[in-house]
């Protein structure tokens, strides 16, 4: 089972939400290098966090599986957010400096094409940051946040799938420590169960993110794939609501 685009966006917007979101914000900050001039993608809902990549200075685009459903992004100009299927994407071989994936892997039907269309896209000095919720966490175990949906990894999972599909990690760092609970008791003390946390129970973060690079040497299954020769510029991006007045 997956969440869907309208629940995640309500998400990010609670409490719960917002504490989850400066913990992957911390994240991708640890293990995504911002530069200038990069094309980079966001595939899953990466909504909250497009803004850290300095949009005015590189090229950013968000790409939502079709079971998720898309919403309109950036608001108020062109839109740059797009409906793709998880194995297809409409872009050339190449021409991805970054891919930043969060609530992605974990809700894919076959992590196994996503991943080949990852190493397609991606230049042979790319490299793909994903978040995703850990196995042994207390936010799997709770349906009150999309971390308790689809299908979680352990560090070592995440690590041997990345490497047989042709990536090699090179950093991680785990998160999310408080409870998923909206208690403002929890909420007032959560910067200390953060670092608590990442000292005592570093097994059993919430989320773990990993960063892997394209491996160019290896033989690789995504030659066999079909090629898309639409450049980035040509994506049609599905117009979507983009606010909840509209729905």
């Amino acid at each position: 089972m997956t969440t869907d685009v309208i629940d995640l966006r309500d998400f990010y917007a609670s409490p719960l939400g917002n504490l989850a979101q400066k913990d992957i914000q911390t994240l991708l900050k640890k293990t995504c290098p911002i530069r200038t001039g990069q094309v980079i993608l966001g595939f899953g809902y990466v909504l909250p966090f497009l803004e850290m990549f300095n949009i005015k200075k590189n090229t950013v685009y968000s790409f939502m599986p079709a079971h998720q459903g898309v919403l309109g992004w950036p608001p108020h100009q062109p839109k740059l957010s797009a409906l793709v299927e998880e194995d297809i994407f409409p872009l050339p071989d190449r021409s991805i400096d970054q891919l930043v994936g969060v609530h992605a892997l974990e809700n894919c039907h076959n992590p196994k094409d996503f991943l080949e269309e990852a190493w397609r896209i991606l230049k042979p000095d790319g490299s793909m940051t994903l978040v995703v919720p850990n196995r042994r966490g207390l936010w799997t175990c709770i349906e009150n946040n999309p971390f308790g949906y689809g299908h979680p990894y352990t560090m070592t999972q995440l690590s041997k799938i990345l490497r047989i599909h042709s990536f090699t990690p090179t950093l991680f760092c785990r998160g999310l420590y408080t409870p998923p609970s909206t208690s403002k008791i929890l909420s007032f003390i959560s910067p200390a169960l953060e670092k608590a946390g990442s000292f005592f129970l570093q097994k059993f973060s919430g989320l773990i993110c990993i960063q892997a690079v394209k491996q160019v040497y290896a033989p690789s299954g995504p030659y066999k794939r079909l090629r898309i020769s639409m450049i980035p510029e040509a994506v049609r991006p599905i117009e979507a609501l983009s606010s909840p007045t509209e729905l």
